[in-house]
């Protein structure tokens, strides 16, 4: 429920500054898997996790970083977000996995690091960028 109330804040924030309604909307996808991410992953187990959300209003485009004191990525670099073989039967897929395909293909000066036992990703959301499908 914390996931869903940050995103209607910050979709709320958004319109309220005049921001055009498709970076809104590709900017709540994308929110939408980063968090549910950290939730499920960098958080698993840890029902008193915190996250962090801070977006702002750039020159071109919604800024957004997340933080969280959970579980640091794998390798402690960001998923190459490759896209599966499509043309594979539909039983040779995986169930997930598509996620950072997205968020790689929706966004701009994507980034990871962990400082002091916190993980932050940064992105933006561009003003040029074409609206999520």
């Amino acid at each position: 429920m914390a996931v869903r109330s940050a995103l209607e804040y910050a979709r709320q924030s958004w319109q309220g500054a005049g921001v055009d309604p498709g970076i809104c909307d590709t900017g709540e996808q994308v929110l939408a898997e980063v968090l549910n991410n950290v939730v499920e992953h960098a958080q698993a187990g840890r029902p008193h996790g915190q996250i962090e959300l801070d977006t702002r209003l750039g020159t071109d485009g919604v800024i957004c970083a997340v933080r969280d004191d959970g579980t640091e990525m794998p390798g402690r670099e960001l998923p190459q977000g490759q896209l599966h073989d499509l043309t594979a039967h539909i039983d040779d897929l995986p169930e997930g996995g598509f996620g950072w395909h997205m968020i790689h293909t929706l966004t701009e000066d994507l980034s990871y690091d962990r400082q002091n036992g916190w993980n932050r990703l940064v992105f933006r959301i561009s003003r040029d960028h074409e609206t999520a499908p």
